[in-house]
């Protein structure tokens, strides 16, 4: 067997075990903060789209009292302000929703900066590693 070959539990495996538990956490700590951003996208967009809904039924609104106002038949000028107050009915259940993308975005971003409190000086550490020093197994760490 060639030396260029690494051993099984030899110094490279240590390696890549010591990198890779350092690339884990800085893609949990990468992940939580996008769904932070994402969740606050997110309500930001239920708000808008709810903005645009309520636009919408002002204008059937509109568009109902001056059918009103031209003698149209009361059938049709109804129809219009039923379909106004079904797009309003919504908004307690949009705001609702928003809230909790919020409130959701909040904590996908507080755990990310626990996670950082928790393990980042772990990771720190496992990165800066000095040469002939290894690391003890991961499972200790995962035991704080």
């Amino acid at each position: 067997m060639s030396d260029l070959v690494p051993v099984v539990g030899g110094a490279l495996q240590k390696t890549g075990s010591v990198i890779m538990g350092a690339v884990r956490f800085g893609i949990v700590v990468a992940q939580l903060s996008a769904a932070s951003v994402t969740m606050a996208g997110l309500s930001n967009s239920v708000r808008s789209t709810f903005r645009y809904v309520e636009d919408c039924a002002n204008t059937v609104d509109q568009l109902s009292d001056r059918a009103a106002a031209l003698n149209v038949d009361d059938l049709t000028t109804g129809e219009h302000r039923d379909a106004a107050t079904v797009m309003r009915s919504c908004r307690d259940e949009a705001e609702a929703m928003a809230v909790e993308c919020e409130e959701m975005s909040t904590l996908f971003h507080t755990t990310a900066d626990e996670h950082i409190g928790d393990y980042g000086s772990v990771a720190e550490a496992a990165q800066n590693m000095p040469d002939g020093i290894e690391m003890a197994d991961r499972q200790f760490y995962s035991n704080r």
